[in-house]
């Protein structure tokens, strides 16, 4: 097992932040003004909830980042 593997293992065991389906689906309607701004749907959400996700933060692909965030964070 490189580094690299046992890191991504290490971090995959971390508890991850629970984010209500309520805040998320308020989060989602109010987006559009941080795509405005320029901002991936990643690293608005990254930014809003004070999630320290790098991999979410830096997806361009908003459907990609969208799977990603329901299946780590949503409650």
């Amino acid at each position: 097992m490189n580094a690299f593997t046992h890191m991504a293992s290490f971090l995959d065991k971390l508890p991850k932040q629970q984010i209500s389906k309520q805040d998320y689906e308020v989060f989602c309607k109010e987006y559009i003004f941080d795509q405005l701004r320029g901002k991936s749907f990643g690293r608005a959400f990254c930014e809003r909830f004070d999630v320290n996700d790098t991999v979410i933060s830096l997806l361009f692909d908003e459907d990609i980042a969208r799977e990603m965030i329901k299946e780590n964070y949503l409650q």
